[in-house]
């Protein structure tokens, strides 16, 4: 029988909301269902990449190389499940796009088209190729990921290894973007293991990565043109054709990630920092809620899939000086298997896709497919958490009582940053409690203005509003919001 190990047992215990998981995820069923799809015995269903069809029908892609297609499926019980592509080499990523399905494979981009309508692929196209790929196991390519233009995104493992020769591996651990016309470009460099990247109604690329060497914790980065995320693997690609970014002599040590970004040029910090084992330990996919309200008061913000604590999160962004920075949530714990890839249905509801590849995750799983619905109650939230010069803004998706949100006892808040370093993860460090100087709420009670003593940029600011009650007198679904403040307003 698989167990886990206890260390990880022990962690599931822990929501950040003070109850444990199992309770929590009892509170978020009364307004978001998660409902288990049965499947045949003989399909093992280890979903790697998802995408919705113009019919609503859902693709997914497993990892063992295979895409299906599953029709009638908005019933967990009855869906169908039929089989459309064999003989992929581990894809981990699905796109449907204009009549085509897109899917990147260890080596390249492949375009898989059913030509003569017969329900099954019967043409596969090199799209885009031209990354190093040595046959080490940790040499994951991920996406693709579409843009408003047109263009596919990629990112690419490190090797967490050296291959025979540098021609062998290279840009291992960069982002890619390939035109239209099928043109490779590589973006940025300095991914670990960035296994899930997607896309903001403004049409900018995020991507996660994974806690390890140089990322002390999971973060949201920005793809864009000429940044470093921050792993030094990637570094020895800077001098050929086509790289984006170059940094003379060794990296520092010894510093903070703030500190690194200021002594680092093209070093960027992520946008949010998921502190670990708070808002999970091993971040993957990303999707944009782009239901205009369908599932629920978080339109135009991003979701987060969780491997290893088996839950999605949800991250909430904002411009401050021209860069993303932003807070992150909990929002539903309590799936089956590592959350490893999502995608809206037609209704407007989350398809959750999950494999854990046989490494450890939470629940009585190894693969399958879950689906979050909203069931139109709405939760007592922290909708936004917002950067003020002299503090923070918070929105609410109801009402707060006034009496409770206009003191600053009833609020919490702690900074803390990291290392940049080579070490594997990392702690929390120069952790300090700040002030509330006063707590202003507004006339109906849907947002109120804290006044913080010592904000510092460079650091996250973990708020907890547990004494909050609503108008009604219902405490926060989820009670603690984390802040990356990398720059102050």
């Amino acid at each position: 029988m698989f167990r886990l190990p206890t260390f990880i047992a022990l962690v599931a215990l822990w929501s950040g909301n003070g109850l444990i998981a199992s309770e929590l995820a009892e509170r978020e069923t009364e307004f978001y269902e998660l409902q288990t799809y049965e499947f045949p015995e003989e399909l093992k269903l280890e979903i790697s990449g998802m995408a919705q069809l113009p019919d609503g029908d859902i693709a997914v892609a497993i990892r063992k190389g295979e895409i299906w297609i599953i029709s009638n499926a908005y019933d967990p019980k009855q869906a169908n499940y039929k089989i459309f592509a064999t003989g992929l080499h581990e894809p981990l990523g699905l796109a449907y796009r204009k009549g085509s399905f897109y899917t990147v494979q260890r080596t390249e981009l492949t375009r898989i088209t059913d030509r003569d309508k017969d329900g099954t692929a019967d043409e596969f196209l090199t799209y885009a190729k031209g990354w190093g790929v040595t046959g080490g196991y940790h040499e994951y390519a991920y996406g693709p990921q579409f843009d408003l233009r047109g263009n596919a995104w990629i990112t690419l493992n490190c090797s967490i290894g050296k291959g025979p020769k540098m021609s062998d591996n290279k840009f291992r651990g960069w982002s890619f973007m390939v035109t239209p016309n099928g043109e490779l470009t590589p973006v940025s460099g300095g991914f670990r293991s960035p296994s899930g990247i997607g896309m903001n109604l403004n049409g900018d690329i995020f991507a996660t990565d994974q806690q390890g060497n140089w990322f002390p914790t999971c973060p949201l980065v920005h793809v864009r043109k000429g940044a470093f995320h921050g792993h030094a693997d990637s570094l020895k690609f800077t001098d050929l054709p086509g790289a984006t970014f170059k940094i003379e002599g060794k990296l520092p040590t010894g510093l903070t990630v703030a500190e690194a970004a200021k002594k680092i040029g093209p070093y960027k910090l992520p946008a949010v920092w998921f502190p670990y084992r708070k808002v999970g330990m091993s971040a993957t996919d990303v999707l944009c809620d782009t239901t205009k309200g369908k599932f629920g008061p978080f339109a135009g913000q991003l979701f987060a899939g969780e491997f290893t604590m088996s839950f999605v999160s949800r991250v909430f962004l904002e411009k401050v000086n021209g860069e993303y920075q932003g807070a992150c949530f909990r929002f539903r714990e309590g799936m089956q298997c590592a959350a490893l890839r999502m995608e809206w249905g037609k209704d407007g509801s989350m398809f959750v896709g999950q494999s854990n590849r046989g490494w450890n995750s939470l629940g009585t799983r190894s693969y399958g497919l879950q689906r979050v619905v909203w069931n139109k109650k709405m939760p007592f939230e922290i909708k936004t958490m917002e950067a003020r010069p002299d503090g923070f803004r918070l929105t609410f998706t109801k009402p707060v009582e006034r009496a409770s949100a206009k003191n600053p006892k009833n609020y919490s808040l702690t900074s803390y940053t990291y290392h940049y370093h080579s070490k594997y993860g990392g702690e929390e460090i120069d952790g300090k409690k700040l002030g509330i100087a006063q707590a202003k709420p507004d006339q109906d009670g849907m947002s109120v203005d804290l006044r913080v003593k010592g904000l510092r940029e460079g650091y996250v600011h973990e708020l907890d509003a547990s004494e909050l009650r609503s108008k009604d007198g219902k405490p926060l679904l989820h009670t603690h919001a984390y802040y990356t403040l990398n720059q102050i307003p």
